[in-house]
């Protein structure tokens, strides 16, 4: 603190340094000199005082310190006794041990398990059970749902034993991985995805260029998702002289607010113009650096338009450079005065770097060195092939399997590396490749793709030792029976199917085949031999019974109104049935007049109305069964008088509510005149009601709305038959998966040589065995309907004696080969044919063979394929969903596996609030509970 002492007078107080310098003073001096500093400090405290202040809130900061080295020294005290407890439950945990390995040794000994299953399967007796162990000495125990999900393509090789002994390699199911990239690339192209990663799978449908390594690749165009070498726009579109980088564009000269870049910035209402200064002795010019040399053979060039064209561009000379210095001219382009934008193309087989538009010339009189300029230029260059690298995909952990797959043209190759140095090359595709022996985690793959040959979609993925499980032998040795055994997870492959028909439906697109993967989802009719099919017909993704005759509207007595009447007449009432003829021009009644054929361009046979939009009603007395409604205007074609927007409406009788059966339809024109190009729109509906009133509301695209007739369809006679076109099979195959996705009764017959026999009623969901079909590799699918039945999608998987995953069952003989325990993470053990009902369940009895170490724990179901009613009850099965049939304490967790917890959270208890605000909490725990304390960890 400093204090300033102002006094009257003209004798000045002086400052303690001078006052020092005067010698001894006498106490009343002093004390005159205080009180006058007591007098300047009026009310605030003394120095004197605030030094006492301090020290009582010092005295104050030790006694709450000393609280607190109490209360550490307490919590000290109590954490040393709970240390010396688990010590000593340390101690007790090995007799604990002793006495856990005896009651092992005991269950070992047990002769069976019994695993009671109840399923409707009487019409199914070839339902299976296939039951596996889990190997004990693993510290992780994955649930039942997600070894479900990664045993099937995840299967590994057995080891040997002595004299047949062990397993035999299982094939890798390389069908589910495959299909899964196929339907990831529809999908990301449905969704117009970039190159993304998920999980283990990386897919890239070149919707973008953000996949691809741009600087080890070589040049690339993308059109329409799709990389191929050719004649392409470089599509440079700058935003500054040096934007986007690497470009640059520079000129000789520039107006200003017209500068060089914007004379290829992908705007044609901006312009590069000259300045109409003094330009080089050939000109003025105007040059790009691409930074990468490219073979440019076309420009396209946009010129401006200033005063009546006499600045537009004339003539020109394009050059190329490869330093900036030394030029060669490659074409000289006379360029026709127009704004429209002109090719010149021109040969050229170097790539430069630099390309430039010199001796620039006008079509000025006066002058035409001086100005010109152009509102846009394209540069179109020849690729001749691509060498096209993905970025860097970080796996995480060297993967040991990689599983690629791509779509493309001609003999596109492809290479592989880890680390980005060391390449594999020509890699095959949708094999099960062996990594294990490259190192590194930064996964790229390299496509070759030659001049005639383009690249569509690219993918892989890959698998890391936490990924594979291997499926060992049992101990067997000499004297062993093996037999291998189709391993085929239905499900999984039912849903890859499903899969694929929402990806054809999200597309809109037709059959498909994909690998060994047929589908349709039934959105067009690519998929169907018409010529064998019966009595069908497809609409919004529904393959149904098709139409039968027309319905005569004057049998039905109807009647019809339009909400805004007609051109002649604008009474809005229903008017009884008239026949072609007896009514005037463009009056309502045209629409049902039972009288479709009319010419296009005639003008009399149909309604006509201005306005923007119009209902149109029919109504007759007795409801009727309608299986498809045609909508036709075809004759109302010219003079203004076109095709109209539309959406059609039927009255459901129990509602007395309108009901949409189609969408708003938007024409492409108005002189669009629908898919089948004669003015007409064919509509099947499936209805389970009668009907006896009809709404078709249009929207004028024109100067009028026009409707020449509308009809309503009886349904056929006969059942509907969907026969599919021959699929091409490059194998015999040896089994399949059938699916379908419909309502109500249907059969499917199956034919391998082109749909000249037929194996009637094979099964859906199943792996079905061909071996007694006739051979062949043309399958046809055909599907027999009900009445009312409707097929909204088929679909199957095939597979051949290469393709077919398989395991191999062991039994009997000396121990030898894989047993669980021995870094095998599961094992098969049997598989039983089992015929049960629900009133007469099956019990199914697996033996659990006796071992002295214990390392065959409890068996534990994996797959269990139900009956046709789909009806399945397991009696005994550790799934978190069925806790409640199980008693078990608070130390047992039921998590897909019954197992003892291994964490646990206590509840802390505040025990004191300290005086600096802190608190102290404390924890109960019975160290007697656990076997072993590893941490205790405090959040």
């Amino acid at each position: 603190m400093s204090v300033r002492i102002t006094r009257t007078g003209t004798e000045v107080v002086l400052d303690h340094n001078e006052l020092a310098n005067k010698g001894k003073r006498t106490h009343a001096e002093i004390d005159s000199y205080l009180q006058e500093l007591d007098e300047a400090r009026e009310n605030k405290p003394s120095l004197r005082d605030k030094f006492r202040e301090l020290k009582d809130k010092d005295d104050e900061q030790d006694r709450q310190l000393d609280a607190v080295k109490g209360a550490v020294s307490t919590f000290q005290t109590e954490l040393n006794a709970l240390s010396s407890t688990v010590s000593a439950a340390e101690v007790k945990n090995q007799t604990q041990d002793l006495r856990l390995s005896q009651v092992e040794q005991k269950n070992a000994q047990q002769d069976q398990a019994i695993l009671k299953l109840q399923s409707d399967v009487s019409s199914n007796p070839n339902a299976e059970v296939v039951a596996a162990r889990r190997d004990r000495d693993g510290k992780i125990f994955p649930s039942l749902k997600a070894r479900l999900d990664d045993m099937q393509g995840k299967i590994g090789s057995g080891g040997g034993g002595g004299n047949n002994g062990g397993a035999s390699s299982s094939s890798f199911d390389l069908q589910p991985p495959i299909n899964i990239l196929l339907n990831t690339f529809r999908d990301a192209e449905t969704h117009n995805r970039p190159a993304y990663r998920q999980n283990n799978m990386y897919v890239d449908v070149f919707s973008d260029s953000s996949g691809i390594d741009k600087e080890k690749s070589s040049s690339f165009a993308i059109i329409n998702g799709t990389v191929s070498p050719g004649l392409y726009d470089t599509n440079i579109i700058m935003s500054s002289p040096t934007e986007p980088a690497p470009y640059h564009v520079t000129s000789s000269s520039e107006t200003s607010g017209y500068p060089g870049w914007m004379g290829i910035n992908g705007n044609v209402t901006d312009s590069y113009y000259t300045d109409g200064a003094a330009p080089p002795t050939e000109g003025h010019w105007w040059q790009i650096d691409f930074f990468v040399p490219k073979i440019i053979t076309k420009v396209a060039i946009r010129a401006i338009g200033i005063s009546a064209g006499q600045y537009g561009l004339a003539t020109f000379t394009l050059q190329g450079s490869q330093d900036n210095t030394n030029w060669t001219d490659l074409y000289v382009g006379s360029h026709a005065n127009t704004g429209s934008e002109l090719e010149h193309s021109f040969t050229n087989t170097t790539a430069y770097r630099y390309y430039r538009l010199a001796k620039l010339r006008s079509y000025r009189s006066a002058n035409p060195v001086i100005y010109t300029g152009w509102h846009e230029i394209k540069f179109y260059e020849i690729i001749d092939a691509v060498t096209l690298v993905t970025k860097a995909v970080n796996v995480d952990r060297s993967p040991k399997k990689i599983i690629t797959t791509a779509e493309y043209t001609d003999t596109v190759t492809f290479d592989l590396t880890l680390d980005g140095t060391t390449w594999v090359h020509n890699i095959d595709l949708n094999k099960l490749l062996d990594t294990s022996s490259l190192k590194g985690t930064n996964l790229q793959l390299r496509a070759n793709i030659p001049s005639t040959g383009s690249l569509k979609s690219l993918g892989f993925t890959w698998y890391d030792d936490s990924m594979l499980v291997e499926m060992p032998g049992k101990e067997g040795g000499g004297g062993d029976r093996s037999s291998t055994k189709p391993l085929v997870d239905v499900v999984a492959a039912t849903n890859i199917l499903r899969n694929a028909y929402r990806t054809l439906e999200g597309a809109n697109q037709g059959a498909s085949v994909r690998h060994n993967l047929y589908a349709d989802a039934f959105e067009n009719t690519s998929g169907i031999d018409a010529s064998k099919s019966e009595s069908y017909q497809i609409g919004s993704g529904k393959f149904t019974k098709s139409a039968g005759a027309l319905y005569s509207w004057q049998t039905l007595g109807v009647q019809t109104a339009s909400s805004v009447g007609d051109y002649s007449n604008r009474n809005t009432t229903y008017r009884p049935f008239k026949t072609n003829g007896t009514t005037s021009n463009y009056s309502v009644e045209k629409i049902a007049d039972d009288n479709a054929a009319v010419s296009p361009g005639g003008y009399s046979d149909y309604w006509l109305q201005s306005g923007t939009s119009a209902d149109l009603f029919m109504k007759w007395v007795t409801p009727v069964e309608v299986s498809k409604i045609v909508l036709w205007m075809n004759g109302s074609y010219g003079v203004d008088h076109n095709y109209c927007d539309h959406q059609i409406f039927v009255k459901n009788p129990s509602t007395g509510k309108w009901e949409a059966i189609t969408p708003r339809i938007n024409l492409a024109s108005k002189t669009d005149k629908g898919v089948h190009g004669d003015g007409s729109w064919h509509y099947p509906i499936i209805l389970d009601y009668l009907i006896n009133e009809v709404k078709v509301t249009v929207w004028n695209k024109s100067n009028y709305m026009t409707v020449t007739e509308i009809q309503i369809l009886q349904a056929s006679e006969k059942n509907p038959v969907m026969v599919s076109k021959p699929i091409p099979l490059a194998k015999a195959p040896t089994h399949l998966v059938l699916d379908a996705e419909y309502e109500g009764n249907i059969s499917i017959d199956l034919s391998l040589d082109g749909g000249t026999t037929f194996t009637a009623g094979v099964p859906l969901n199943q792996l079905v065995d061909l071996s007694t079909f006739l051979p062949g590799t043309s399958l046809v699918m055909r599907a027999n309907l009900s009445e009312k039945a409707v097929l909204y999608s088929i679909g199957c998987i095939w597979y051949d004696k290469d393709t077919l995953p398989t395991y191999t069952d062991t039994v009997g003989g000396s121990s030898g080969g894989n047993v669980p325990g021995n870094g095998n993470s599961m094992m098969q053990v049997e598989k039983y044919g089992v015929t049960a009902s629900p009133a007469s369940p099956s019990e199914v009895n697996i033996t659990i063979p006796y071992t002295s170490d214990y390392k065959l724990p409890p068996i534990e179901v994996l797959k269990f394929t139900p009956g046709e009613q789909n009806c399945t009850e397991e009696i005994a099965a550790f799934s978190s969903n069925e806790a409640t049939n199980f008693d078990h304490d608070n130390y047992m967790e039921l998590d897909g596996t019954l197992r003892l917890k291994t964490d646990y959270s206590i509840e802390l208890i505040e025990d004191v609030v300290l005086p600096s605000g802190n608190r102290v909490y404390s924890l109960s725990l019975d160290v007697n509970h656990f076997s072993r304390i590893e941490q205790i960890k405090v959040n």
